[in-house]
């Protein structure tokens, strides 16, 4: 079986295998989705960077309470973009990457599993540095620059020193080559952006070894099933939770799709379901309804996406 490398940012199951769009998410360290408003009011003044972007040795660490949520967005109805991770997501001294290897068949499977390692306190500092070397931890908020209609939107959250920055620009804003684009541009943000989508070899020597990645919450998505493809007989498993689909979570796109976060005891239920299940499985409710879902694991502190 071969696998092709992507991020998991490919188009929602049920809009079928013929496209693609980019990936969502979100979250905090301590203040959970709610996070204060952008701004660097209130910020310690840094230390100033040595010539490589890390900081001084004397330096005090920021490490703790750092967060940083990496993600994509696209002009597209919610449903369309369900599925869609961050690219990174930085909590509790942990990197979860949100780019991993998805098999080249289908149907694909129905659980696409993450990966987490710890980031030392000195990968986080040299992460911060290079945040405020670009000029990205002041007052402004929107490195944009002149986007294209339909283009694709970067997102950043990053928590340092207590204070919540939340960031915009462009991933393929040109970086120039040679010298490193002006702080403050979107020639660097997107520069920032690209060290993150390749922190594994960036930041190689703080990071610790690879685990799956276990979520606390699913998000998960129910609607009525597509005609079945010639040759491929879907299978059909009980629906675990006693909530039937008709009143499970709320109406995403219309009244016969369904959204829902999944965690506590229906997550123990539904989650080995689905890392045995495909695109094309159905689930039957005690109703006899069947609905195939799309799944995807929720990272730390991000918001519902149902709501």
């Amino acid at each position: 079986m071969s696998q092709n490398y992507r991020p998991v940012s490919s188009l929602a199951r049920w809009v079928g295998t013929t496209g693609a769009v980019l990936m969502l998410a979100a979250g905090c360290v301590t203040a959970g989705g709610n996070a204060s408003p952008t701004g660097a009011s209130g910020a310690p003044t840094p230390p100033a960077p040595t010539p490589s972007g890390s900081p001084s040795p004397s330096a005090p660490s920021s490490a703790s309470g750092f967060y940083l949520r990496a993600w994509q967005t696209q002009a597209l109805a919610p449903q369309y973009t369900f599925s869609l991770l961050p690219i990174a997501t930085i909590s509790d001294g942990q990197f979860i990457d949100g780019v991993v290897a998805v098999p080249a068949i289908y149907p694909g499977p129905l659980w696409i599993g993450l990966s987490a390692q710890p980031i030392s306190a000195a990968g986080i500092d040299a992460i911060v540095a290079e945040a405020r070397k670009d000029g990205l931890l002041g007052a402004k908020s929107d490195f944009s620059g002149a986007p294209m209609p339909g283009s694709i939107t970067g997102h950043l959250q990053l928590v340092v020193d207590g204070t919540t920055y939340d960031l915009t620009g462009s991933p393929d804003a040109a970086t120039g080559t040679g010298a490193s684009p002006a702080p403050g541009t979107a020639g660097a943000f997107a520069a920032f952006w690209q060290r993150l989508t390749g922190l594994g070899m960036w930041l190689a020597d703080d990071l610790g070894p690879s685990a799956p990645y276990e979520p606390d919450r699913l998000a998960v998505l129910a609607i009525p099933p597509a005609d079945a493809t010639s040759g491929i007989t879907p299978n059909e498993v009980p629906w675990p939770l006693a909530t039937p689909f008709s009143k499970f979570g709320t109406a995403m796109g219309n009244e016969t799709s369904r959204c829902a976060v999944v965690a506590g005891a229906d997550l123990a239920l539904l989650e080995p379901l689905v890392k045995q299940s495909n695109q094309l499985t159905r689930f039957v409710d005690s109703a006899k309804v069947k609905d195939t879902l799309t799944v995807r694991a929720m990272v730390p502190g991000e918001p519902d996406p149902c709501a």
